[in-house]
């Protein structure tokens, strides 16, 4: 976690990523995707690190200041120009777009939300206490303008208690809902399969076909509801949001591996699309072989056989021609694993993708597997960064306002990612009887 000290400009945001890069000593190979919200900003940031990260690769970037020495913390970040990644691609975070899909229906301005806001407002007065206290019914939340979802939660509130509001309105005009309550059911059964899916979503880590699968559950179940007002224009707003996910090659990738999603016979993809997702996948696999410190030296290991007058022989009899290099049978079989996803049976909406990749792994691991589980670990949210505004609200706190920027940043990097701890602490001793 930095802190910016400037205006948050596309260039400075883009700066310090590099900056963050560098401190972590993570080169823009390891880097496949970015997943934010739909910021302006940010989006810019990301398109200008993948040119800028293109432009290194195609002028063969020279490191050189103004008085021709090198700047060593550029070459210890670019000192591989050559092997650079082809792009950056960026992933919108799918909560944030789901939430826009919302508010492209729901809109706080709607008098009826108003004039229920105001009833739960005066819920709150003293002369209303001993009603709440007798029916143990909670009051109402309140809300953020921004944010659905307390909404929803303040009208859940009178849904679940009707009966109660109703008697409560019969006695106490201001508190009265009769005009509103076809909508108050209206607005819950509309939203709530993307109330569910929302909190769904913010799991630790959601692939992005997974992702995919909640969003056309929360889909099919408000197309079930054809007698609710808001349920069509929630639909529709759904669907043109969606589509705006589905533009991007990692998505395309999540996809073309889910046998729930691409099966044989399955329509989910065009052709077009797949052949991308396909490139994408090998470009990938390509990538993590140059990432690997022995993947050279192990490659010039291989030998091919020598070819023998038997071998030629039977080439002339039979046709054909013989294998060039063990590296072009890889190749194809490689070819062969990426065509086959389309052959998969199709498989159960709850079928656990990560294993039968993890599995995969096990059995062929000069397969696409490694690569298909890099695809399934490109986050469809960024729940992880509010989780980090959260604990750095937690660790920063009044009593620890003199805390150093490396300590800070030491401390939310273990607090962040506890579960790591095992496998990467010795095994000396339990540190969690140590832990505060």
């Amino acid at each position: 976690m930095l802190e910016l000290t400037e205006r948050q400009t596309a260039s400075y945001i883009r700066e310090k990523i590099n900056y963050i890069l560098l401190e972590y000593n993570i080169t823009f190979e390891q880097v496949l995707t970015v997943t934010c919200d739909n910021g302006a900003n940010i989006v810019a940031a990301v398109r200008q690190l993948d040119e800028y990260v293109e432009t290194l690769k195609n002028e063969n970037y020279i490191l050189e200041d103004d008085d021709g020495d090198d700047d060593e913390d550029d070459e210890e970040m670019f000192n591989d120009i050559g092997n650079l990644a082809p792009n950056i691609s960026l992933v919108r975070c799918s909560v944030h777009t789901l939430q826009l899909a919302v508010t492209d229906v729901i809109k706080y301005s709607d008098i009826r939300i108003r004039s229920i806001t105001a009833v739960a407002k005066s819920c709150r007065k003293a002369s209303y206490k001993p009603s709440f206290d007798l029916g143990k019914v909670p009051l109402p939340p309140l809300y953020a303008k921004t944010r659905w979802g307390c909404i929803y939660e303040m009208i859940l509130n009178f849904y679940s208690n009707e009966n109660f509001y109703r008697d409560l309105g019969k006695k106490f005009k201001e508190l009265d809902l009769s005009k509103y309550w076809d909508y108050i059911r209206d607005y819950r059964n509309a939203l709530h399969p993307i109330y569910v899916c929302t909190k769904e979503m913010q799991a630790k880590h959601m692939p992005l076909s997974e992702f995919y699968v909640r969003w056309l559950q929360c889909m099919m179940e408000v197309d079930q509801q054809p007698t609710n007002e808001l349920a069509e224009s929630l639909a529709a707003s759904l669907n043109v949001r969606l589509q705006q996910l589905q533009q991007n090659l990692p998505f395309k990738a999540a996809v073309l591996i889910d046998p729930r999603l691409n099966y044989l016979s399955s329509s989910v993809l065009s052709p077009e699309e797949k052949q991308e997702a396909r490139k994408f996948l090998t470009d990938i696999h390509e990538r993590l072989k140059s990432l690997k410190p022995h993947s050279s030296q192990e490659a010039s290991a291989i030998v091919s056989p020598s070819t023998s007058s038997l071998d030629d022989y039977m080439t002339k009899i039979f046709g054909g021609a013989l294998p060039s290099s063990s590296q072009s049978t890889s190749e194809n079989s490689l070819a062969k694993q990426i065509v086959s996803l389309d052959l998969e049976p199709h498989q159960h909406h709850k079928y656990d993708i990560w294993k039968h990749w993890t599995d995969r792994k096990v059995s062929n691991p000069e397969g696409i597997a490694e690569a298909a589980l890099c695809v399934l670990s490109v986050p469809a949210i960024q729940v992880s960064v509010e989780r980090g505004f959260s604990g750095l609200a937690l660790v920063l706190s009044e009593a620890r306002t003199k805390l150093s920027v490396e300590n800070l940043s030491n401390i939310l990097v273990i607090k962040l990612n506890e579960e790591l701890l095992d496998s990467v602490m010795p095994k000396m001793y339990d540190w969690k009887e140590y832990r505060a």
